[in-house]
């Protein structure tokens, strides 16, 4: 399908560092290098590393010509020794732009979709709309349920920077970069060998990795190998003090659990009334008491993980005229996740009515549901899940030098990823079996036989997904033409690219089968043309340069066809030392193949909300889908942006930058939920079909729907009403949101070294949501977004040692909270402000000392809590859940 023009922006969040300092800001980055720069003796002294000439910048596809009005965020490679991070995730905790910005970055918890990805988002957007690139080229998808890429796991040493277009870029690099791309760039020609370990404690936490890397040049070619080993511990719920989940001293609810060791009954004859079991006198509370209690204490905040990661990368002259270069990424991560166990109940008649002797009721009853916590059965406060990744990205080609200064490309790469996943969970319907004979709820009389009949129903999730993805493609760039203000330069492309996704295990239950296969192809074809239009020929007064640039991409997929999308870019320099940028474009994302996958039909026999449509079709059997649906589109984005950066030659070492941005994002992936298909009434006309009385073969658009799902709980009975919901995956959601980004710095000589401050950061002027075209407007700044995020930088160099301060500063959010009246209230958390420290020395350049440096880090020097909010266990906002972090790096070069 054709695109309108939309119009983006690259944005701009700058900085600079200190060469020999160990410091962490954000500065200016100019090219993609294909080589690296000379290394500074404070980071690999004896290493000797050879500079390219050609460069590509993340954001265009052409050699030695920057991202024409766009600005780019940059993690150096002395930033990422100083952030001392365990792995490529945690880098991004030190950008505003991102989600994990001053947390402690994670792969996704729980069991949803996502389960062991990591995906930060860019400017508040979903994090589907990021796409992470390694060298420029695509990276497979390795979360559960999920397809989009997900970030790779580099050993650290192999880092050379890391570069950040806050900007959609589907011109260039197609789909998912729709609120831009996070580029990691590696290392190349080094020639030496580098080893480095590094260990922290922090608060009931400890966490290390070592590394090493080994380089080779020989003139006409080289080879890189690095290795890291990292490991973290957990932290539980009960950690940490500052949750909280009663919340009636602020007006609002006592939101604890009430399905504790302690259980809750519920006697016929109207189930309403809970009456609370007191072990201790083996009795029951008054009508209406409850008992309540933290199940969460046992959970994980933050899960233990063990990562290998190993990277493999080589290139080779081939004569005179060709470079023959490759690369493999690959990475195991293994993450264990304690959760709550899991709250269960079981219907029990009262004693002389049951054989079971352990049954208890209040006095009168009949008989009861019991609700209690299943952790209380097995003797546990916590289950464990487990994750299991293991992901290979590799790239490989020939470069070949042509006539005219042109450069030909071909390229492949093959990547793959496999997941396995395990939830536990206990079975109810082997529960149920043992109510009536010798379970108890209400203490530790169960048998260990019923425990391991219970045990033996296999009622888990486990389930091994594998993601492949495999490409080839042709690049040519190079000059076009000479102008006065220049040289004309162009790239032309294309692309082929195969992507599958197979799932194969079960859900709750061995006959619940969940295998799925997708798979697809994708063809593109591209363009990118630069136009010096003023330059060192041709300028004038208030018109140093002028230079444009025009790229187009077209994308089509076998699945859902095809998307064309434009871009273009402004840079003016009135005079030395001022450049005025702007671009337009358009962007999208293609839907994952899991979002198109199969659908999983549930059976409910009142499900919520039913009764909105017709409140006297009591017991009305309603079943809804949730899961795929073939028939979605591309998400699409309008974006525009403008802004200055400013390095005046008046003051040598200063640098500022600010940027406006504006983002229209439609047809984002969404599924409703039962509350709103019945409170929206387009999306019950569109969402929800009905028959009075169902027949098989009757309706075909209600056997239509039947007919793609998964039956998971039953079976619609024939000759009685029928509800039939598609919360199915929908294009229905549209986003807008403009804002700031800015970055200011100067660094200046002393006599005893060097001195920087800068800062940089994100503030949003506007964010709003709509869930459907006919839903009222949301105002997500009032639902929990942050509106500023900045990181402050003070650094010193002096000689052989430098230390830096650094300020992270997250505004505090404004969402509603459930009051204990009804109802709800708007409450407004505080800033969640954090500092963080970095020393380190260079040690004496001779004997065993030669070559290594000793660092030492502090996260969150004043162990800052989370701001308070009354829901989400007390914590409003995202925040670092490790605290203070205190850690050694020793790193040495031969």
């Amino acid at each position: 399908m054709a695109r309108s023009w939309r119009t983006t922006r690259q944005i701009a969040l700058s900085g600079a560092s200190i060469a020999a300092a160990m410091i962490f800001a954000a500065q200016p980055a100019h090219a993609q290098t294909a080589g690296e720069g000379p290394q500074d003796p404070d980071q690999a002294p004896g290493a000797a590393e050879a500079v390219l000439d050609d460069v590509i910048v993340t954001g265009t596809s052409i050699r030695g010509v920057p991202p024409t009005g766009s600005n780019l965020i940059s993690v150096s490679r002395e930033d990422i020794l100083t952030h001392g991070g365990a792995n490529t995730p945690d880098l991004s905790a030190s950008i505003p732009q991102l989600s994990s910005f001053n947390t402690a970055p994670q792969t996704s918890p729980g069991t949803g979709p996502g389960l062991g990805s990591f995906a930060p988002a860019l400017r508040g957007l979903p994090a589907t709309a990021t796409l992470p690139l390694l060298n420029g080229h695509r990276l497979v998808g390795a979360g559960v349920q999920v397809t989009n890429p997900d970030y790779p796991l580099i050993p650290n040493l192999a880092v050379e920077r890391i570069e950040v277009v806050a900007d959609g870029a589907s011109s260039i690099y197609g789909s998912d970069a729709v609120a831009g791309v996070v580029n990691f760039i590696t290392r190349r020609n080094v020639d030496g060998v580098e080893v480095s370990a590094s260990y922290g404690v922090g608060d009931g936490y400890q966490g290390g990795n070592v590394g090493v890397l080994v380089g080779k040049n020989w003139g006409t070619g080289s080879l890189l190998a690095a290795y890291q080993y990292s490991d973290n511990d957990n932290i539980t719920g009960g950690e940490r003090d500052y949750r909280v989940l009663d919340y009636r001293p602020w007006g609002g609810v006592d939101a604890r659990p009430t399905a504790c060791a302690e259980p809750n009954v519920y006697p016929f004859p109207t189930y309403a009334t809970p009456y609370a079991y007191n072990s201790a006198t083996d009795s029951f509370g008054a009508a209406g008491t409850l008992n309540r209690c933290d199940t969460g204490a046992g959970a994980d905040l933050f899960p233990a993980s063990t990562i290998h990661a190993g990277f493999l990368s080589g290139r080779q002259d081939l004569g005179d005229r060709a470079t023959l270069w490759g690369e493999v990424l690959y990475s195991d991560r293994h993450d264990a996740i304690r959760v709550a166990p899991q709250n269960v109940f079981v219907y029990m008649y009262c004693p002389g009515l049951t054989a079971n002797p352990n049954a208890r009721c209040p006095t009168g009853a009949v008989h009861e549901f019991v609700y209690f916590n299943s952790g209380q059965l097995l003797g546990t406060d916590h289950f464990t899940n487990t994750n299991d990744k293991a992901v290979g990205n590799s790239s490989f080609g020939v470069d070949f030098d042509l006539p005219r200064d042109l450069n030909l490309t071909v390229y492949g790469t093959v990547d793959w990823a496999k997941n396995d996943s395990y939830v536990f969970a206990l079975s109810q319907a082997a529960l149920q079996a043992r109510a009536d004979i010798d379970l108890d709820p209400f203490g530790s009389n169960t048998p260990q036989s019923a425990i391991d009949a219970i045990l033996a129903a296999n009622y888990f999730v486990d389930i091994t997904e594998t993601h492949d993805v495999r490409a080839a493609g042709a690049k040519l760039d190079g000059p076009l033409m000479s102008l006065p203000g220049g040289e004309m330069r162009f790239a032309l492309g294309a692309e082929t690219r195969y992507e599958a996704f197979e799932q194969r295990g079960y859900y709750l239950s061995p006959a619940f089968n969940v295998s799925e296969n997708m798979e697809r192809d994708i063809g593109a074809v591209y363009g990118e043309l630069f136009v010096p239009l003023v330059g060192a020929g041709n300028e004038a007064p208030l018109m140093r340069s002028l230079a444009l640039s025009i790229s187009g991409r077209y994308d089509h997929y076998s699945d859902f066809g095809s998307t064309t999308n434009p871009k273009i870019g402004v840079t003016w320099e009135p005079t030395e030392g001022l450049a005025v940028r702007g671009s337009w474009g358009t962007s999208f994302r293609a839907p994952g193949l899991r979002q198109l996958g199969a659908t999983i039909g549930s059976f409910y026999t009142a499900a919520a909300g039913a009764a909105a449509l017709d409140a006297s079709l009591a017991g009305v059997q309603t079943i809804y889908l949730s899961g795929g649906n073939p028939d979605l589109a591309p998400e699409e984005a309008t974006t525009w942006s403008f802004g200055f950066d400013l390095t005046p030659d008046a003051l040598p070492g200063f640098h500022a930058s600010l940027t406006y941005y504006n983002v229209d994002y439609t047809d984002v992936i969404a599924s409703p939920t039962l509350p709103q298909v019945f409170a929206d009434p387009a999306l019950t006309n569109s969402l929800v079909f009905y028959d009075a009385a169902y027949a098989p073969g009757g309706n075909p658009e209600i056997d239509n729907l039947l007919g793609i799902a998964i039956p998971s709980g039953g079976s619609p009975i024939a000759g009685n009403p029928i509800f039939v919901v598609d919360r199915r995956n929908q294009n229905l959601s549209r986003l807008t949101t403009d804002g700031l980004d800015f970055a200011t710095g100067y660094r200046w000589t002393t006599g005893f070294g060097a001195v920087y401050a800068g800062l940089a950061g994100n503030y949003v002027l506007d964010y709003h949501t709509r869930f459907s075209p006919s839903a009222p407007e949301s105002d997500v700044l009032r639902l929990g977004l942050s509106r500023w995020t900045a990181r402050a930088s003070l650094a010193v160099d002096a000689g052989s040692m430098s230390a830096g301060a650094f300020v992270n500063y997250r505004d505090g959010v404004t969402n509603n909270y459930s009051l204990a009246a009804g109802g709800t209230a708007a409450y407004e958390s505080d800033p969640y402000v954090t500092v963080d420290l970095r020393l380190s020395w260079t040690l004496p350049a001779d004997g065993p000392t030669d070559g290594m440096v000793l660092a030492l880090m502090v996260n969150d020097v004043f162990d800052q809590d989370p701001p308070f909010f009354p829901g989400s266990e007390g914590v409003g906002g995202p925040y670092n859940v490790i605290g203070r972090f205190v850690s050694l790096n020793l790193r040495k070069a031969f």
